[in-house]
């Protein structure tokens, strides 16, 4: 096991998939997903060791109490994972025209999540708190969480890439 693994957050409205990875051969240590979140039946899911495992996460869970069940439960049964974290990557729907690449997650970069999340009012408030949550279970990997934005992408596109006919007419 390499001492480069990577705790990857995917924080939606009413599910989160998380995983850890090796950032240098790739190798999957854990993968899972919390879904039916606010519901009665409420759940998370994870494969470790190439053992599939369900567990209820109780009547009206959510992103929190998915995370802490991830740390204190399943993390803890192999705190070597824990211990080889180097980062915490979040996948973030709306970076607005602000974010260009990935960044370190810092209060300004919080700030623009929020400022954001007109542009995806069920994604972006999900991430703030997958976010916060982690930086309270990992204080250790607070300047080692990083923002990946699918609208980056877009920001770096050509005219030609987005423009379409018919042409834009000028005055």
């Amino acid at each position: 096991m390499s001492s480069k693994l990577v705790l990857v957050l995917n924080c939606g409205s009413s599910s989160l998939k998380f995983a850890i990875i090796d950032a240098i051969n790739g190798e999957e240590y854990l993968s899972g997903l919390a879904e039916c979140f606010h519901l009665p039946e409420a759940r998370l899911k994870w494969k470790m060791d190439g053992s599939k495992q369900e567990a209820a996460l109780g009547a009206g869970a959510a992103h929190s109490e998915a995370l802490n069940f991830i740390v204190n439960t399943i993390l803890a049964q192999k705190p070597e994972l824990s211990a080889q974290l180097t980062a915490i990557g979040h996948r973030i729907v709306h970076g607005g025209e602000k974010y260009t690449k990935s960044v370190i997650i810092d209060d300004s970069v919080i700030q623009g999540i929020k400022d954001s999340a007109s542009f995806a009012p069920l994604h972006n408030p999900a991430h703030l708190i997958g976010i916060t949550e982690a930086l309270k279970a990992f204080p250790h990997l607070k300047d080692k969480n990083v923002a990946v934005f699918d609208t980056a992408f877009h920001q770096t596109m050509p005219e030609e890439s987005y423009l379409y006919a018919p042409a834009v007419q000028t005055v």
